[in-house]
Parts: structure tokens; sequence; C-alpha cells
């Protein structure tokens, strides 16, 4: 995967059991596992400045749903969150195709999936 910017290129090499990153001709190595967690965290990271970036359209949504009843929160952002529940609230758009007011009273939370490492099988006899 090569990505190009004006600044900077960027390299990701797979060697053996390693994961090569260069960037701008300066290589890191790092174990397969160290990569992993490091894709996990920058995946988190980058829905977080997404939700910053497309912070209209995440208010607008979280709005709708809230105003049509369904207590589910698509905003992690304090901010982002509150102004969706003044919108579902006073928005004028919302008001007029969504009446009866706001049906939802609080969110549930952003919804996400959590892979937690199995469990081991313990037998009660031994």
């Amino acid at each position: 995967m090569d990505t190009i910017t004006p600044q900077t290129v960027l390299r990701v090499r797979q060697e053996g059991v390693n994961v090569l990153l260069v960037i701008n001709g300066r290589a890191v190595e790092m174990p397969w596992h160290i990569a992993l967690e490091l894709g996990r965290a920058l995946l988190n990271k980058g829905h977080l400045a997404e939700e910053i970036a497309k912070h209209e359209q995440v208010i607008y949504d979280q709005a709708l749903l809230t105003r049509a009843g369904l207590p589910i929160g698509l905003a992690v952002n304090k901010d982002v969150a509150s102004e969706a529940i003044k919108e579902a609230s006073w928005g004028t758009k919302l008001r007029r195709y969504l009446p009866g007011g706001v049906r939802a009273k609080e969110f549930v939370g952003a919804p996400r999936v959590v892979n937690l490492p199995k469990k081991e099988n313990i037998d009660a006899d031994k």
C-alpha cells in the first residue's frame, strides 16, 4: 500500500512476522501484534475525527433518530450530542415533518462491537 501526499510518502510492507512502516524514508519495524493494535487505534481515532469533520450530518441524523423515538446514540462527542438534542427539539424541518414532540428522552450510547478474548471452558469436576 502506497499513499502519497504532497508532504508525505508512506509505505507499509510485511517482512516475515514483522510489519515495516516507511515514512519519508525512515523505517519503523514492529511485530505483527503491535501493527494490529496500531491499526485499531488509527481506525478508532479516524472515526472520532470523522465525527468532528461531519458534525453537521451527525447532528441531523442523531436529531432525526431522537425525534422519531429511536434512542440510539450516534455521537461520542458531548457537544455534538447536545446540539442534536437541541435540533430534535427546536429544528424547524424536523418539527414540520415529524410532529408530536421528541419521543426519545435518553440515548443508549454510540453502538460499537467489542471483541473480547474467548473464555476457556473450566470443568467443575476437576
